[in-house]
């Protein structure tokens, strides 16, 4: 389910340009990952009815993931880089690191609105 339109992405979040074909491809994977990292507590509940904070957190977190995704080679990006170890008998090689399929920047967007609370809710 999209949560953004290219308009919030270049006129609020003031995200890196890029064509409408582009923005539309991971703007769909970008909100697929929201909602995975949020265990999908985003399908059940209308966020247009959800305090100020967390609509603009959640359309920050997917404006985030979509640069982020952007920057890492597009939608392809999700689905990791290349390995980083392999060995073969006595030969090995090591990459610095790997790459991360989630902004930092669209989880600390997340942070503040619960959505990443993996708790058991407890009713009195």
């Amino acid at each position: 389910m999209p949560y953004i339109d290219q308009a919030f992405y270049n006129d609020m979040y003031n995200g890196t340009p890029m064509d409408a074909e582009t923005f539309n491809k991971l703007e769909s994977r970008a909100s697929d990952l929201i909602d995975m990292v949020t265990s999908y507590k985003l399908l059940v509940v209308d966020l247009s009815k959800e305090p100020t904070l967390v609509q603009t957190n959640v359309k920050k977190a997917v404006a985030a993931q979509i640069e982020y995704m952007y920057s890492e080679g597009g939608k392809l990006s999700v689905h990791g880089g290349s390995p980083s170890s392999v060995s073969i008998g006595g030969f090995s090689y090591t990459e610095g690191s790997s790459v991360k399929k989630v902004s930092e920047m669209a989880l600390s967007y997340l942070r503040p609105t619960g959505l990443l609370y993996m708790g058991v809710g407890v009713r009195c």
